[in-house]
């Protein structure tokens, strides 16, 4: 009975916590790209197996990088109900993180942690502040769910390696399975097994036939469909791997010190807004934690702390070098696992965990960061709350003033949102799409000419920016040539299939010119794609 109470104080507790989050907006920051602009691709049931075949972002050009099937399903999941309402977005975010505090629970236990440990550090897990970017932004669930497949992965290795079930093995590869597709650092996941093993089931390696088999077979599955999906990926050299791994390593100190620390957290950090005093300060007091025990499962501890590493060190190697790299905080979400791990494993911690007389200042901690997890919450509450937020902690990301400054220009605020775009092109010159954005007021102004001169910059930097060239297809057509428009559009719906008023304005444009086959050629298509049929 007790055992059934402390899940469900997990479950009730983190969903109260959240509960304002079911009520938030989309922040404009991916889920507008990844939900918004794809409805017409999510809505549609059948488009299922072609989830599959596709990048995550539906880029057809080089820079495609992010294969994510599973993470486009749980998306399309939500449209069939949600459609444009945010709600059940929302809602699957919070139970994907109440799922994972769940399992983490059921994990440690299974790793022979006593329940009492097991349990406060899932409620720490449950509240803590660095995790909230992983719940309140719609795209952060990206790292929940593969959370939840990895940490079911190990739950079904250790009851399989306990009784050679095949059930068990199923649903390990099953698992497995779906972390591989829900991201790429799932790919890691034989490596640990075979890890884990070796630490804490030796006599069991005899079963490693079967299970290399599997990883083989998936692995293998996993790579060709994602050759197809990604077709023009260029792939980094194993010397630009390592050259941002080391120019990104001080990050360790930065996610480091928020796990201790979390009171500098912020939508969009990047190093140079950061300040790494506090993960230095956490790191020395983690070693004098482990000077102070004395005694440590090394098992646990080694297993742990590899875990934390190799789960966070690939997201440090970034697919585009030339981008400012951020280190958003849901990115610490699997690799926080492995360092409740190591926790687990000092043995002075573990008793103080489970003493009566250190219960208050257990408890203090669970309720302290819940208050600040609670509040951090609302930053993610709307599109121009998030932006604002972004500039403030990160004021020298050219991506947070590009991004805020399309926030004002929704809302209106043309000169504002003119002052964000250069501040953004003042800090990074080649930042992607402020040209474009900046070209885009000056077609509202009418000022054509410059309009295009604008979108040529964005061209110049973003050749594949199928949005710079349908404006400069508009602001061509505004100024008479017709020809050239439409060329641009062709070019627009060659980079993006699926980019509707592309296909809306070569139909009106051969319909004028009374050119019918060539209008209902685009029009149909136009429909085909998810277009609607205008009254």
């Amino acid at each position: 009975m007790r055992k059934n109470i402390n899940y469900l104080l997990i479950f009730f507790l983190g969903f109260l916590l959240y509960l304002p989050s079911l009520f938030f907006d989309f922040s404009y920051f991916d889920d507008n790209v990844l939900v918004l602009d794809n409805l017409y691709f999510l809505k549609n049931i059948g488009n299922f197996f072609k989830a599959f075949q596709t990048e995550v972002f539906h880029i057809n050009n080089f820079s495609a990088a992010y294969y994510r099937p599973i993470l486009t399903l749980s998306f399309m999941f939500d449209a069939q109900i949600s459609g444009k309402w945010p709600f059940f977005y929302h809602l699957s975010n919070v139970l994907y993180h109440l799922i994972a505090s769940l399992l983490l629970y059921l994990f440690l236990k299974k790793l022979k942690i006593e329940e009492k440990v097991a349990f406060l550090l899932s409620l720490i897990f449950l509240v803590h502040p660095v995790l909230t970017q992983a719940v309140s932004w719609i795209p952060g669930r990206n790292d929940s769910l593969l959370t939840i497949f990895t940490l079911a992965t190990f739950i079904f290795l250790i009851d399989y390696l306990k009784k050679r079930k095949i059930a068990n093995l199923i649903f390990y590869f099953l698992f497995f399975f779906l972390a591989l597709f829900i991201k790429e650092n799932a790919i890691l996941i034989p490596i640990f097994s075979i890890f884990f093993i070796f630490l804490f089931y030796k006599e069991k390696k005899n079963y490693l036939f079967e299970l290399f088999l599997g990883w083989w077979g998936i692995s293998f599955f996993w790579f060709i469909a994602r050759q197809n999906a990604l077709k023009n990926f260029i792939y980094l050299s194993l010397s630009e791997m390592f050259s941002a791994l080391i120019f990104n390593f001080p990050a360790l100190f930065l996610y480091w010190g928020k796990i201790f620390f979390p009171f500098n957290l912020s939508v969009l950090p990047t190093l140079k807004d950061s300040t790494l005093f506090l993960g230095f300060f956490a790191f020395f007091i983690f070693i004098c934690l482990l000077l102070w025990s004395r005694k440590i499962n090394f098992k646990l501890f080694i297993f742990g702390l590899l875990w934390f590493l190799f789960f966070l060190l690939p997201n440090f190697i970034r697919p585009n070098p030339k981008i400012t790299a951020d280190f958003l905080e849901h990115r610490i979400y699997l690799p926080l696992v492995g360092f409740f791990i190591v926790l687990s494993s000092v043995e002075k911690l573990k008793n103080f965990l489970v003493d009566k007389k250190s219960n208050f200042f257990v408890y203090f901690l669970i309720i302290f960061f819940a208050v600040i997890t609670f509040f951090h919450q609302f930053n993610f509450k709307d599109r121009l709350t998030f932006w604002q937020k972004a500039v403030l902690s990160s004021p020298s990301s050219p991506l947070a003033h590009r991004n805020l400054g399309a926030m004002l220009y929704f809302d209106g605020k043309i000169k504002e949102a003119e002052k964000e775009y250069r501040k953004s092109l003042e800090i990074n010159p080649q930042e992607p799409m402020a040209n474009n954005n900046l070209g885009v007021i000056y077609l509202q102004k009418k000022d054509f000419k410059k309009a295009i001169s604008y979108f040529e910059k964005e061209l110049q930097v973003n050749p594949y920016y199928d949005n710079a060239y349908f404006n400069s297809g508009l602001a061509y057509y505004q100024l008479g040539q017709k020809e050239k428009a439409v060329s641009l559009w062709k070019k627009t719906i060659e980079i993006n299939p699926y980019y509707l008023e592309a296909y809306k304005n070569l139909a009106n444009h051969f319909f004028l010119e009374k050119d019918i086959n060539q209008a209902n050629f685009y029009y149909n298509l136009y429909l085909q794609n998810g277009g609607k049929i205008e009254e």
